[in-house]
């Protein structure tokens, strides 16, 4: 009896180290699962941080290059828009043809006021009551005070008074017939008649100008707001009344560097936005520029073939106009005219524009 007690006291012994090793590999193996999968989620996990890492700095990327990008055509933008209101400030070809309306001057190949006073003579020797003298300072007073704030001749508002000053001697004075009157009249209206259209032509070329500097303005005021929207974008910490008070240049230089953006973006942590209407104000931008300066040529080269077609008719006013005069007059317009057109395009920079446009839009 005692052997079966100890048979069944060691079997059971046994049965329960047996399990115990079972119940220990069972969990052995469950700690060790267990630690594959830590292991598996740790790699997951990094994986998905190493992934937003290269998102993030991917999206740095991109948005440095479209920033650096904006600020390299905004760069031309400027050059251009500024280098363009020079050019319809531009002095020395409208001083030029502005001169030409002067009735003092000679450029025409006459002078209108001694025309005047010659074609006056035949009247004055007439006059028994009028001061001649005095009736001559008056024409004088006329031509030089009927001048526009533009410094222009109104040469038909001027033609009247003066015509008018001359009617009254055929009332006032018995030998003067309205047959000298006439005489008068023929004999200065040509010259008149080359002055009115320089006035008309001067007037619609200085009105065309100012039209294009109103829309150059506009154009600067569109390229400074995108330059604020850019700034606000990439520091959020600046406003938008601040920047206001800023130009253009001072922006770009303390906004812009390459270095400086790419530090906005870094303190950003991916939470910098390009703004989404950027790229269509650039394409704007780079079409108006375009837009105003053909404008312009086409208003320099239409007020040129004016004042041309006008400089050569004066040839055949009368036979006292002075040609040599008058010829060198065509070839000084001439040469400021082409001097001009050659500098226009080169200035301007449209083709570096158009190319850093091409790169934003990329």
């Amino acid at each position: 009896m005692r052997r079966i007690i100890v048979v069944f006291i060691f079997y059971s012994i046994t049965n329960s180290l047996a399990a115990q090793r079972l119940q220990d590999t069972t969990f052995i193996k469950s700690l060790i699962q267990a630690n594959e999968e830590s292991k598996l989620q740790i790699q997951n996990l990094n994986k998905q941080v190493q992934d937003l890492r290269l998102q993030i700095q991917k999206q740095q990327r991109i948005g440095y290059d479209k920033f650096t990008n904006s600020s390299l055509f905004l760069d031309a933008a400027i050059s251009s828009a500024n280098n363009l209101q020079s050019l319809i400030s531009k002095e020395s070809y409208r001083n030029k043809i502005a001169l030409l309306n002067n009735p003092t001057s000679n450029d025409l190949g006459f002078n209108l006021e001694m025309e005047i006073q010659n074609s006056l003579k035949p009247l004055m020797a007439k006059t028994k009551k009028t001061n001649t003298t005095k009736f001559s300072q008056v024409v004088t007073s006329f031509l030089n005070t009927g001048k526009t704030g533009l410094s222009l001749f109104p040469a038909g508002n001027v033609f009247t008074s003066i015509v008018g000053m001359a009617g009254n001697l055929v009332v006032q004075e018995k030998n003067v017939e309205q047959k000298d009157l006439d005489e008068f009249i023929k004999s200065i209206e040509k010259y008149f008649n080359q002055y009115e259209r320089l006035y008309q032509s001067n007037v619609k070329f200085n009105s065309d100008m100012e039209k294009l500097k109103t829309k150059l303005r506009l154009m600067q005021s569109d390229m400074k707001l995108l330059i604020q929207d850019l700034v606000l974008a990439l520091d959020k910490s600046q406003k938008r009344q601040a920047l206001k008070t800023s130009s253009t240049e001072y922006l770009m230089l303390k906004y812009f560097d390459s270095k400086k953006i790419l530090d906005q973006l870094n303190k950003g942590n991916g939470q910098v936005q390009y703004p989404p209407d950027a790229i269509k104000t650039c394409k704007e931008l780079a079409n108006n520029i375009q837009r105003i300066y053909d404008e312009y040529t086409t208003i320099y080269n239409n007020n040129y073939k004016e004042i041309k077609a006008i400089l050569a008719d004066t040839k055949n006013v009368s036979a006292m106009v002075n040609q040599v005069q008058l010829n060198q007059t065509i070839r000084d317009i001439e040469a400021l005219y082409t001097e001009s057109k050659t500098m226009d395009t080169d200035n301007l920079r449209l083709k570096t524009l158009f190319d850093r446009l091409e790169i934003v839009i990329e």
